[in-house]
């Protein structure tokens, strides 16, 4: 593969990522919402480590989505 075809391949999949990124940190900050809408009984279910279960993430790491301390691309 010519070098600017391998970089225009890495550039593209940058951007997919950066997208995917966006998106996920969004389906947290929502979940995590829709979470604190819940009645206190069923809170678990989307609570924290619920969703940092789903996303592969430590609930440290999704309360610093939640509280926006972490880069996010925009």
């Amino acid at each position: 593969m010519e070098p600017e075809d391998r970089l225009e391949r890495i550039r593209k999949a940058r951007t997919e990522y950066d997208r995917a990124r966006t998106r996920l940190f969004r389906e947290i900050k929502e979940g995590l919402t829709e979470g604190d809408a819940l009645p206190e009984d069923r809170k678990r279910e989307l609570g924290p480590s619920a969703i940092s279960y789903a996303s592969s993430f430590t609930r440290e790491y999704i309360a610093k989505i939640r509280d926006g301390k972490t880069k996010t691309p925009q």
